[in-house]
């Protein structure tokens, strides 16, 4: 494929029925993940930051504690917003150019499974996969070498994507239902022992290993304990402090 990026879906949420749109990115320098497949998954009619500041992306987002809530401000994006996509780079000049008309379409399954042929693929590397519907992430990871995924949502793939947990009660319900969970926690002892497993690409594991190699948070596809990482408040302080 000599395009880099392709639209792989442009139509309502299953969230809220608003357009939005996820781009595949087939190429990717990111750090921690690797050369994976990356999706981003926007609103399709307001830039992300200003869809973060006014709540509008609740599209893509859901109710994921995550994304903070609307401002009143006139810049910058919601308030208390906690999550670790920084809205600034990939998500806002995505969209940009997806409004340009940069990126072609990938329409059929065989066009979309392309795109992830062979490849590890991320779904929502920004947005949750809940917002798209599952045939468009069945195509393009149906000849996938492996998957990464999470969802703060109904989790409707649990063999593919993992359940974003944010405490106990919330992994132990999960884990009741047979999901695999990616949970953010305070610090390393707060690991439930026998449960989880600390996520290896992160700074307390020593970053020994990046997503593509690690492989670990495929849902029900991996048999493996669930996955938890520790929250660096101080990361997220400097990613708002950039859009005051």
């Amino acid at each position: 494929m000599t395009n880099q990026s392709f639209i792989i879906y442009d139509g309502p949420s299953l969230i809220d029925g608003k357009p939005i749109v996820a781009i595949a990115q087939i190429k990717s320098n990111n750090r921690k993940t690797g050369n994976l497949v990356q999706t981003w998954i926007l609103n399709a009619t307001v830039d992300p930051i200003t869809a973060s500041r006014t709540g509008q992306d609740e599209s893509i987002c859901g109710t994921c504690p995550h994304k903070g809530t609307p401002s009143n401000k006139d810049s910058g994006w919601a308030k208390d917003r906690t999550c670790y996509v920084n809205l600034l780079f990939a998500p806002n000049g995505i969209y940009k150019a997806y409004k340009r008309g940069s990126y072609p379409v990938a329409q059929g399954h065989e066009a979309i499974r392309a795109i992830g042929l062979l490849r590890g693929v991320r779904l929502g590397s920004y947005g949750d996969p809940m917002a798209v519907p599952e045939y468009i992430w069945r195509s393009l990871t149906s000849g996938a070498e492996f998957v990464t995924a999470y969802t703060h949502g109904k989790n409707s793939m649990p063999d593919l994507i993992m359940t974003s947990a944010d405490n106990e009660a919330q992994a132990y319900d999960a884990w009741d239902k047979g999901e695999r969970t990616f949970r953010v926690v305070s610090h390393v002892d707060a690991l439930i022992k026998g449960k989880e497993i600390l996520c290896p690409a992160s700074e307390e594991a020593g970053a020994r290993t990046q997503c593509a190699a690690c492989k670990l948070c495929g849902g029900n596809s991996i048999k493996a304990k669930s996955v938890a990482i520790v929250a660096h408040g101080a990361s997220k302080r400097k990613a708002k402090e950039l859009v005051q």
